[in-house]
Parts: structure tokens; C-alpha cells; sequence
């Protein structure tokens, strides 16, 4: 070749390593990486990396210290990292047949509780109770005019509205009004006037009126009898236990006044009265009762007006643990109740005693809360099955005393009842309970006996907000067999309500 051929391709050769040097110098060039020195090695020299440091790149592009895909290239993907330690991933046979036998079961309670996910979800994604808040109440929270719902599978569903003021003249007095019509023409009126602290901080009066239009309530006859289809001839059930389901009219009114007074820590002292007036007849539809029931038997028929007082001593401690639980859901402390009362006939003739029990228990086992509930609750009067109307013969069954059952399915001169319940939380707004009811009525207190119990059992849902209960969905069954749903916005214990109805 000759020289100035190979001149030429000498200067082409410069040209094009100068063009691709030039492209790699868009950014500079790294600065040489310094070698980790020794206190043996001599300047200059490069010694194996000492275990334990960390490895550094040999190359760098960009910001001083940052890392490309390249640098990374040769690392391993996530989850197969060096020294993790994965458990097992075969379970041992039990723990298969564990899972095939609850299988079922989770899927009943994943269809029960999908629709309070439901719930749930819409609450964190629409916030729900904001808009609720400010469609009914108004800004402080303390005038609100809302609607009411309730599903019975003994009393039909119900609808209806309610007004409350709770500071109704500045030292948290509170009004409540509210009218409810339901299926089978079922009405309910009732008006309600709390003193707040008025009379001080240690003291409350409330008066409370209403008026209930009930055209289809049942009766089972009295005493802890199987349920039957038929009866071969009237009934009495004063001395014949059996038991068919038979419909009946009521249309009650009533004004109550209760006192509470606390008077150390949390012992109360509660004076109650009450007068009322009962009308019955026939059903608007169903087996009318007087065609099971000799009518004779059925005491108080006619229409009873009577008053009623009563006395009480209350200890209720029961509250929540941490300030981050809901107000409403108790999750420790005790209630015991023990009270007496006197009811009379406005219109001469024998009056009764009654008197009853109320012991409560509440037991945190974890945070969430996780809560066990004991519950027992007693009652009795002292009158015979010919003095005491019918209706106010003590009664078990129905959303708060023996769920699982219809609605007073049992009454007799004594009710004892016992509940179990598992109670955890589901989420800020909404707690789910697992509960199981046991118990009778007796015919005198000679007669008490554990033979015969009935029970129920069941799951339900609680809804509140931080500081009040909002409502309870159950749905209950029992060892007799039925399915019963109820939606109350009413607690399921609540011993107001005892008063209210006498």
C-alpha cells in the first residue's frame, strides 16, 4: 500500500473514533473510582473488597451517585433475593380438613356481611355520613329532622320520621317527636322531654307520651309450651299450656315520667311512673284469638287503665376502654339492676307486684375491640295467671329478650333469660356480634328448673357513629327451628324501655 493511501485511512480512522468519542461525552466521563486501600498496599495497587462493605459501582452516569438500569442489571428480581426465608407452602392434612370444613360457614358469613362491605366502602369513598349530617341536622348537630326504618319479621316494616332538639334552651334540654306507619296499618305517635342539666348535673326528669295502633300481634298462649298447628276445642290458657299462634288488636296509650338521680359514681337511683289505657279486638287479619282462646281466659280482654310505679337501684359502669373506640360500643364494665314496682287498676280491683333483674358484663379480650358480653335478666309479679292481664305477664322472645323466636312467643308469671355474645369490630362505623340466648318462663318461682330451655342463636350487626348507636340488623334462628330478621334503630338493651310499656 502506499504511503498516502495509508495516510488516508489513518485520518479516517481519527474522524470516526473522534465523531464517537464526541457522543459519549454528552455527559462527562466518570472520575476514576478509588481503590480501597489497605494500610499494606502499596500507592497505586487495588485490593479484593473486604467482606461486609458495600459494593460500589464501577460506572456512574448522570448525577453524581445515581444508580442506572445498567448498574442493576445483574441484581436479582424482587422475591428471589439471596437468604430469604419463605414459609412452607404445603399445610399438613388437618389443616386442609380445617379449611374444607369451614368452608361453607365463610361463605355464609361473607353473603351476610357483603352488604355492610358494601357499606363500608361507600362510607370511605362518598362519606356518606357527611352528607347525611348535613341533610338533616343542621350545623352544630343539635336540630335534626330524619327519616326511620324498621324491618320486623313479626311486626313488618315500619317507616316514618323523627325531630329532635337536644339543647332546646341552652342547658341541653331535648325535644323528640316522632310518628311511624307501618304494613298492616301499624302506627305509632310518641313525644318525649329530657331536662338535660337543668336541675344539674347530677339529676334528670323525662317525660315521655305516645300512642301505639297495633293491629296484628300475636299470642302463643301462656307457658313454655310446643308450638301447634290447631287445638281441638277453646282454649284456656290459664291452665292449658298449649300453644297456637293466634292475632289479636291493640291500640295502647301511655304518659311516663322518670326520674334518675346518681348519686355516687355511677350508682343511680330511678323513680318511674306510668298510666296507661288498653284497648284490644279483633285482628285486621289472621286467626282471631278468641276463636283458639276461651275469652274467658284471656284476663284484661275487655280493656285495662292502670297505673303503674316503680323503684330502681343502678350501678352502670359500662363504657369504652381507649378514646379511639366508638362512644357507643361498650367494651368493658358491668351493669346491675334490681327494681320493683306496683301495678294498679284505675278502675278498682286487685293490683300486683312486679320485680325483676338485670345483670351485665362486659370483658375486652383484645384490641379492635374484641368483646365478650354475659348478659342475664330476671323477671316476676306477684299475681296470679286470673289477676294479670295477659299482655302483662312477663314474656320472652322476640330482638331483645330470646331472639331466634316470635315476638312475647312465652309468658308466664316468672321469664328468666341468659345471653352469650361475641362482639368484634368490622370497622370505625359498623361491629358485628355472634350471640347465642337461652331461656323459659315458669309458672311460679317453686317451679325453676333447667329442664326445657329454649334458645336462640344468631349474627347481627351494629351501626353507630363515634358517639350514639345508629341501629342493629340481627338474624336470628333457634333449636326450634324458624329464621327471624329484625332491624331496629332502638338499642337492644335498653331499660327505658321497660317503663314505657306498663
Amino acid at each position: 500500500m502506499s504511503t498516502i493511501r495509508r495516510r488516508r485511512v489513518r485520518f479516517l480512522a481519527v474522524v470516526v473514533a473522534s465523531a464517537s468519542q464526541s457522543v459519549v461525552a454528552a455527559d462527562p466521563a466518570p472520575e476514576p473510582v478509588p481503590a480501597v486501600q489497605t494500610p499494606t498496599s502499596k500507592v497505586g495497587s487495588v485490593e479484593p473488597r473486604p467482606i461486609g462493605e458495600p459494593v460500589v459501582p464501577t460506572t456512574r452516569t448522570g448525577r453524581e451517585g445515581e444508580l442506572t438500569a445498567a448498574d442493576v442489571a445483574a441484581d436479582p428480581l424482587p422475591g428471589f433475593e439471596t437468604g430469604r426465608l419463605d414459609p412452607d407452602d404445603h399445610d399438613s392434612a388437618w389443616r386442609i380438613i380445617g379449611r374444607g370444613a369451614l368452608f361453607v360457614p365463610k361463605l355464609a358469613a361473607d353473603a351476610v356481611l357483603s352488604p355492610f362491605r358494601g357499606a363500608i366502602w361507600l362510607q370511605d369513598h362518598y362519606h356518606l355520613t357527611d352528607w347525611y349530617d348535613r341533610i338533616f341536622y343542621n350545623d352544630a348537630k343539635t336540630i335534626g329532622l330524619y327519616p326511620t326504618a324498621s324491618v320486623d319479621t313479626t311486626l313488618g316494616v315500619t317507616v316514618g320520621a323523627k325531630f329532635i332538639d337536644k339543647d332546646l334552651f341552652g342547658d341541653k334540654e331535648s325535644l323528640g317527636a316522632q310518628a311511624t306507619v307501618g304494613s298492616r296499618y301499624r302506627q305509632i305517635y310518641a313525644i318525649s322531654f329530657s331536662s338535660g342539666q337543668r336541675l344539674g348535673d347530677r339529676f334528670n326528669l323525662q317525660l315521655d307520651t305516645g300512642y301505639e295502633r297495633r293491629p296484628h300481634d300475636a299470642f302463643f298462649g301462656i307457658g313454655n309450651g310446643d308450638l301447634v298447628d290447631t287445638a281441638a276445642a277453646p282454649v284456656d290458657p290459664r291452665v292449658d299450656p298449649t300453644a297456637v299462634e293466634a292475632y289479636y288488636r291493640q291500640d295502647r296509650a301511655r304518659v311516663s315520667l322518670i326520674s334518675d338521680l346518681r348519686t355516687w359514681r355511677k350508682l343511680h337511683v330511678r323513680a318511674s311512673g306510668a298510666v296507661s289505657e288498653v284497648d284490644f279486638g279483633a285482628p285486621d287479619q289472621g286467626i282471631p284469638v278468641t276463636t283458639v282462646y276461651d275469652p274467658a281466659g284471656l284476663v284484661g280482654f275487655g280493656g285495662i287503665r292502670y297505673g303503674y310505679g316503680e323503684l330502681e337501684l343502678r350501678w352502670d359502669n359500662r363504657h369504652n376502654v381507649t378514646s379511639w373506640e366508638p362512644h357507643a360500643v361498650a367494651s368493658d364494665g358491668e351493669l346491675v339492676a334490681a327494681y320493683a314496682g306496683r301495678q294498679q287498676p284505675l278502675e278498682g280491683g286487685a293490683g300486683f307486684w312486679r320485680y325483676g333483674v338485670d345483670l351485665e358484663k362486659f370483658m375486652r379480650i383484645a384490641v379492635g375491640p374484641r368483646v365478650l358480653n354475659a348478659h342475664f335478666h330476671g323477671e316476676g309479679v306477684t299475681g296470679s295467671r286470673d289477676a294479670v292481664p295477659f299482655t302483662e305477664l312477663p314474656s320472652l322472645g322476640g330482638p331483645t329478650y330470646l331472639r331466634g323466636y316470635a315476638l312475647d312467643q312465652f309468658r308466664d308469671r316468672i321469664a328468666a333469660y341468659g345471653s352469650l355474645a361475641y362482639e368484634w369490630d368490622l370497622s370505625q362505623w359498623f361491629s358485628a356480634r355472634l350471640f347465642s340466648d337461652f331461656g323459659r318462663v315458669y309458672p311460679g318461682l317453686d317451679q325453676l328448673t333447667l329442664s326445657g330451655l329454649r334458645m336462640g342463636y344468631g349474627l347481627s350487626i351494629e351501626g353507630h357513629d363515634p358517639d350514639t348507636f345508629v341501629f342493629e340488623a340481627s338474624l336470628g334462628s333457634s333449636i326450634d327451628g324458624g329464621l327471624f330478621v329484625n332491624l331496629s334503630f332502638n338499642p337492644v338493651y335498653d331499660l327505658h324501655d321497660r317503663v314505657r310499656r306498663r
